[in-house]
């Protein structure tokens, strides 16, 4: 038996020897605004779109200059689609970058309380283990007792020595998407988590409509529909062209009410899983305090001898994995209303500071 317990110590020992050792090396702590800001600053493909949208600019200034806009209505609602598209490909891909950003803040805060929450349950196993083999010394207990809890430990340690690689892993990803040298040790700045700012549905809904640049351009090809219409009509143009150019104008038409309901659609998805992960977040709370009036109940019995040590380590496990719950619920509830404020077209960088 006690040869197959140190097979197991030998293997958890070389997993311990290839973990990383930059857990216990002093860290630079980057807040949620600071890594939105390295996000957007260090992002080539959101550098390429913004030139490209300049030079879209330009090209719409050199129109204007050469007063092409004012001989051609039509190029010129043409060019104003252009322009619409292009601005919200640049702003899609930066609500992209602010989002991701915040999550990996949450990823990474989530990250670093799953190693201790992980590193205290190897704790409290071990602890166990060690009652379990003085039981089977002391003849109390059968040598499975101790096979299945050698087991229980082991798989533990290894849970707790994956967790640290896998935050290894994690930062390696986030530093190449904030632009970090590898070598800079980095680690989140705790930020006091709150309620963001109300969104009723209506204003939603509306400022969706009034900032959505799909539904901005499908306008501007109704314009240019009508207006083809009108000109097939003043030039007398065949019965079945014209035909034609109605039948154009009514497809437009509907495409622009279809768009809508779309829009309306994500709107009221989203705005309910927007409420629903303010509820969750409730329950964690609840269930978080709950967590920690027990752990200070068991601490006080222990002090009285009344439980033992183990009992309060467990009761410990109990509040980190609470608060683990907690930062999962804040997460979901961050992403839920920054998706919300992007569908709105009014996601801006200092969402959150």
């Amino acid at each position: 038996m006690n040869r197959w317990l140190r097979c197991l110590g030998v293997s958890f020992l070389a997993l311990t020897i290839l973990s990383f050792p930059g857990l216990t090396q002093e860290k630079t702590a980057l807040g949620i605004s600071d890594m939105i800001t390295l996000a957007i600053s260090n992002n080539m493909d959101f550098q390429k779109a913004l030139l490209q949208l300049k030079n879209i600019e330009i090209d719409t200034l050199q129109l204007e200059a050469e007063n092409l806009l004012t001989k051609s209505e039509i190029l010129a609602k043409q060019k104003e689609i252009n322009l619409l598209q292009q601005k919200d490909t640049f702003q899609n891909q930066k609500d992209q970058l602010i989002i991701q950003a915040v999550d990996n803040y949450f990823r990474l805060m989530l990250a670093e309380k799953d190693i201790v929450r992980k590193r205290k349950n190897a704790e409290l196993e071990k602890s166990i283990l060690t009652e379990v083999e003085a039981q089977v010394a002391a003849g109390y207990s059968v040598d499975l007792a101790l096979l299945q809890q050698g087991n229980t430990y082991y798989n533990a340690r290894f849970s707790y020595e994956k967790a640290k690689l896998d935050y290894e892993q994690l930062l390696i990803e986030i530093k190449d998407n904030l632009g970090i040298n590898h070598n800079t040790n980095l680690s989140v700045k705790i930020m006091e988590m709150t309620h963001l700012a109300e969104i009723d549905l209506p204003t939603a809904l509306a400022k969706a409509r009034e900032n959505s640049a799909s539904i901005k351009s499908k306008e501007i090809e109704v314009g240019l529909a009508n207006i083809r219409l009108e000109e097939a009509k003043i030039n007398r143009e065949s019965q079945l062209e014209i035909a034609k150019l109605e039948n154009n104008l009514k497809v437009a038409e509907l495409e622009e009410s279809i768009l809508k309901q779309d829009l309306d659609f994500q709107i009221q998805t989203q705005w309910q899983n927007h409420r629903q992960s303010k509820n969750d977040i409730l329950l964690s709370e609840q269930s978080l305090k709950q967590m920690q009036e027990n752990e200070t109940t068991i601490r006080r019995q222990v002090e009285a001898g009344l439980r033992t040590d183990g009992e309060l380590l467990s009761a410990t496990i109990g509040v980190l994995d609470a608060e683990y719950r907690l930062i999962s619920s804040f997460r979901q509830y961050y992403q839920s209303h920054l998706e919300l404020k992007r569908i709105m077209g009014m996601l801006e960088e200092g969402e959150i500071r």
